[in-house]
């Protein structure tokens, strides 16, 4: 069996809104199907002034220490290593480590802002050569739906239409037998 990695971009209280309330509900139904044998971890974004977000956006919000930094309180049992980060992309040294000495073989994306986080993380990913698909019904976009229907066109336009697929995809990829 592969060894297989789903991990958790961003749902943290600040990235919570109207277009992105009820996603953790779906991530919890689909960890609930796949079982114990898939390795589960999560990220989190943390803001400072040395961010892009910050220096050219001048965002504020999701600063280091505040509550918006902190994973929703349903994913928190649930996600045994968080990863911080202060790039969109979670793909740095210290991820790379903990795929490596885990064997991760493919690694399946679900979280927010699947135009941002979520894209550049799965870019990185397989620009390394790393096996992975993005979950297409388990992201989402804080700027709504357009903004998530758009990141998944260029998703599939850069990764492969076979590495954005939906829950059931990945639940049927997870439990077939290699």
């Amino acid at each position: 069996m592969k060894k297989i990695l789903f991990l958790i971009i961003d749902m943290q209280n600040g990235f919570q809104n109207e277009f992105t309330r009820g996603l953790d509900g779906r991530i919890l139904s689909f960890l609930q199907q796949v079982g114990q044998d898939v390795l589960v971890a999560g990220t989190r974004y943390v803001n400072h002034a040395r961010t892009a977000c910050y220096v050219f956006e001048g965002w504020t919000a999701c600063m280091a220490g505040e509550p918006e930094t902190e994973i929703l309180d349903s994913l928190k049992p649930v996600i045994p290593r968080v990863f911080d980060k202060d790039k969109y992309s979670c793909w740095n040294e210290e991820m790379k480590t903990f795929v490596r000495e885990n064997g991760i073989e493919k690694i399946y994306f679900a979280g927010v802002n699947t135009g941002c986080c979520v894209l550049h993380s799965a870019f990185d990913c397989y620009n390394d050569l790393v096996d992975c698909a993005v979950i297409e019904d388990l992201c989402g976009s804080t700027s709504g739906p357009e903004e998530h229907e758009a990141a998944l066109v260029v998703l599939k336009s850069c990764i492969t239409p076979q590495r954005v697929i939906s829950a059931r995809q990945a639940l049927l990829e997870i439990q077939s037998p290699e």
